[in-house]
């Protein structure tokens, strides 16, 4: 069941992926095709100034954008990182967005 109606979702592109064929770290829409996700770059033009990164252990820091190739995507982005705790691989990365007061 979709939370929200197919045309609000953004169309994927290619052939539907089944799903024990799909990649943890991308998007499908409801028929199953890919959606791109997006760029360093991208996330930098609309504002992102670093990147959240949590492992399983518990182990949190945010990493300057900067330091990521402007064209990787930002989930590919912690495929280049370990933990400096218990030294795991891939953590969970999402985008650091400023605060609504840093904004004005």
């Amino acid at each position: 069941m979709t939370r929200f109606p197919v045309e609000a979702y953004t169309p994927g592109f290619g052939d539907p992926v089944p799903r024990h064929r799909r990649n943890p770290r991308r998007a499908y829409d409801p028929a199953g095709r890919e959606i791109t996700p997006a760029t360093i770059a991208n996330s930098m033009e609309n504002g992102v100034v670093a990147l959240r990164v949590e492992c399983p252990c518990g182990h949190e820091a945010e990493i300057p954008i900067e330091r990521f190739p402007p064209e990787s995507f930002v989930p590919d982005a912690g495929l280049r990182l370990r933990c400096e705790r218990c030294g795991a691989k891939a953590p969970k990365i999402e985008p650091v967005w400023p605060r609504v007061s840093e904004r004005r």
